[in-house]
């Protein structure tokens, strides 16, 4: 498992990554919609199609037209390169967040 994905699920005590954060943060540096951000981001996290209809409240074709414009504004082909692209522009985010403060 990365550190990465560690942080976003909040494994080893790690600062947790919220979804919602991930998913801003995608969206502004993969230059995608928050929506299809969301995809990404949840699909990263390991969530399955059936799992993102239900908890987006979309159908299956929704979801494919959603990859489809992710891989053509990303010039990624398939899932496991998207996944290392989203993996890639979270740890750039993280090493550039300021130090969380308590």
């Amino acid at each position: 498992m990365t550190r990465i994905l560690a942080q976003c699920i909040g494994l080893h005590g790690t600062p947790q990554i919220s979804i919602d954060a991930a998913t801003v943060l995608i969206s502004r540096e993969g230059r995608i919609r928050r929506c299809e951000a969301r995809i990404a981001v949840l699909d990263y996290l390991g969530w399955q199609r059936e799992e993102l209809c239900e908890y987006l409240g979309v159908t299956v074709g929704t979801i494919d037209k959603y990859w489809s414009r992710i891989y053509a504004t990303t010039g990624k082909q398939g899932r496991e390169a998207t996944r290392s692209w989203v993996e890639e522009l979270l740890a750039r985010g993280a090493s550039e967040a300021p130090p969380a403060t308590t």
